[in-house]
């Protein structure tokens, strides 16, 4: 895992500095605190950090080069089947390293851009084409490695953090008012947006092709290379489906192995991780393989008993770390000054700890993200199978179940029962059964519809639509290859929570720490199989994952295979009325957000009001603003 950050003058007569190439890729230095490395060429820079996983030897430093030095490439992540491709051709090609990211240079001479559909892996890269000065940048199926881009004036940037960009003297930092509003519906700024004017995130699958020596190019579109259809062809009996599953997961698992420095896996207990180490103590002898979780005393929000129990029934060599909720609220500063953009998922913070005590003993992790967007593990997949109830219900029952909401008890505790229900009810009003993506998206979010454009001052909302704030739900829709309803929410989360949160998430706390996490869940022949067994095998009729609880029913502890999801949860309902209610009086009070100038001081003072009295349980919607507030005093003014 590593970083790279580059431009190029659209004046091709203006040569690259390399003490501006420099700044750029040493912002970049938790990422990849091994090696550094430069190469300029005309009016071609290019910077990289090394995080060592593959190949820990300085041959192995990047950027990496062709044998006449006329292909260069810099490559945050991992190929997974560089030896498969090396294989093919290495009699045609002379290498100087055993480092994963080298096969890439010559697989491109092979077979050109095409190339990128043959990598099996987690990647980002820059690649330069020095004979005819073409510049490709790329990523990973998925978009777990992140790449950002922008044209201002006269240079073209990249890199794989905002905060990179920024360093280069002509970048312009220029807030977007729709991404604000899209932050407040998302939690996160859905790709390609950022926080800034004309800076874009590369989204999975991507690839742009820009030619450096034309000083008059607009951007062009990313392409797409990649997509996972959702056909239902593979008729297979559960039985099959099981066998198929177990051989993928193995695989899975088996590629993720290869490194050079000491590996582990993150143990929530939950079945994900649970189900990956099942499968690497198929692989390796269980008492060599490392585990890592924390837990915390606060019981709603702790879920380290299961972890010791899968550790124990596997034999794992288990590693636990017990922690006051309060240690979250030490570390959020550290998280806030390190994130680019305003990123509202609170689970970053107990994530950036388990990447903190994990990274004492090792350097790469693999994780369980991917399984719930891939096989129904949300609660909203049930949500979409009771809201078809929705237009049976008569308008003004559900104007009654609206009214006796508040008389529910408000609760602290994570996923308590008026949180579920609040969230369940705003998702009806999501434009209803025609729209179940958009839906989706309001019970994964914190604003509702209408309350995020009440939440915008005149100045932010501007002539800002409902449309605009969801275009990324409503455009994936119109295309989406899937036809029934689960697999059209399986859509969404893949394009959007889990390219836009849930990676972002893993990425970021694990970075911010060196840390490589790989997720073999996230494997493209195991999607590729999720998108083709009938919905039935991923949720029978309100049992998520049931292909696999299935798959390892005698494998795993019945209480791992059949306990409540839980998440990664922490309890912000109750810090804001404590130990963070000082703070968010400071940033989310009348008089600081009509100064700001960003929300509606009316509106978030009657939420923050009724949140304190325990009128109503806002704690999703004031995190979020708050994380914006904090994140614009400390980080979004002085990028």
């Amino acid at each position: 895992m590593c970083g790279f950050a580059g431009y190029y003058n659209l004046d091709q007569s203006a040569p690259a500095n390399l003490e501006i190439a420099e700044k750029m890729s040493r912002t970049l230095v938790h990422r990849g605190p091994d090696a550094e490395g430069h190469y300029l060429d005309g009016n071609v820079a290019l910077g990289h950090r090394r995080l060592s996983i593959i190949d820990t030897s300085l041959s192995a430093r990047q950027p990496l080069q062709n044998e006449d030095g006329t292909v260069t490439v810099a490559v945050n992540g991992e190929i997974y089947n560089y030896k498969e491709l090396k294989a093919t051709f290495e009699q045609g090609h002379r290498f100087k390293s055993s480092s994963d990211s080298e096969v890439l240079v010559h697989a491109y001479e092979e077979w050109g851009i095409n190339f990128i559909k043959r990598l099996d892996g987690m990647f980002s890269f820059a690649l330069y084409d020095k004979r005819i000065g073409k510049m490709l940048l790329a990523t990973d199926p998925f978009g777990k490695k992140p790449l950002y881009y922008s044209q201002q004036g006269g240079v073209f940037l990249f890199a794989s953090e905002l905060k990179a960009l920024a360093q280069h003297p002509q970048f312009v930092k220029e807030l977007n008012h729709l991404s604000v509003a899209k932050y407040l519906a998302h939690d996160f700024i859905p790709h390609p947006n950022t926080i800034f004017q004309n800076v874009f995130k590369l989204s999975r699958a991507s690839f742009l092709m820009l030619n450096t020596k034309d000083a008059q190019h607009s951007l062009p579109e990313p392409k797409l290379y990649w997509d996972l259809k959702f056909e239902p062809k593979l008729r297979l009996t559960e039985h099959e489906a099981i066998i198929e599953f177990r051989n993928l997961m193995n695989a899975a698992v088996k590629k993720r192995l290869m490194s050079d420095v000491p590996l582990g896996v993150f143990l929530s207990g939950g079945i994900d991780s649970s189900i990956i180490l099942a499968e690497m103590a198929n692989i390796i002898e269980p008492s060599q393989i490392k585990t890592y979780n924390i837990g915390f005393r606060e019981k709603s929000f702790d879920e380290s008993s299961y972890s010791r129990l899968v550790a124990e029934h596997i034999g794992t060599d288990h590693h636990e770390k017990i922690f006051d909720s309060g240690k979250l609220l030490e570390v959020l500063p550290t998280v806030i000054e390190k994130m680019d953009e305003p990123f509202g998922d609170p689970s970053i913070l107990p994530t950036y700890l388990l990447c903190n005590f994990t990274r004492r003993d090792i350097t790469v992790a693999l994780g369980g993200d991917g399984s719930d967007e891939l096989f129904a593990g949300y609660d909203p997949f049930l949500a979409h199978r009771l809201s078809s109830l929705y237009g049976f219900i008569p308008s003004p029952v559900f104007r009654m179940l609206k009214k006796m909401l508040p008389l529910i008890q408000v609760s602290d505790t994570n996923l308590s029962l008026d949180f579920k229900i609040k969230h369940f009810l705003k998702g009806l009003e999501s434009g209803g059964i025609r729209f179940p993506e958009l839906r989706n998206v309001m019970w994964m979010g914190s604003f509702s519809r209408n309350n995020t454009i009440a939440a915008l001052s005149q100045d932010t909302l501007g002539n800002i639509s409902t449309e605009d704030i969801y275009s990324e739900t409503i455009n994936r829709a119109a295309v989406s290859p899937a036809v029934n309803l689960i697999d059209r929410v399986t859509d969404n989360y893949i394009n959007l929570y889990l390219q836009g949160d849930i990676l972002v998430k893993v990425d970021r706390a694990s970075m911010m720490n060196s840390l490589e996490v790989r997720s073999p869940f996230l494997d493209k022949d195991l999607a590729e199989f999720a998108g083709a067994i009938r919905p039935s095998l991923k949720i029978y009729w309100l049992r998520r994952k049931y292909l696999l609880k299935k798959s390892y029913k005698g494998v795993l502890p019945d209480e791992i295979l059949y306990r409540k999801k839980k998440g990664f949860g922490i309890p912000v309902a109750s810090w804001l009325r404590g130990p963070l209610k000082e703070i968010m009086d400071q940033n989310l009070g009348r008089k600081q957000i009509a100064e700001d100038g960003f929300f509606n001081p009316s509106f978030i003072e009657n939420m923050r009001s009724r949140h304190l009295s325990r009128q109503s349980d806002y704690r999703k919607e004031l995190w979020n603003l708050l994380i914006f507030q904090l994140w614009w005093k400390n980080i979004g003014g002085k990028l």
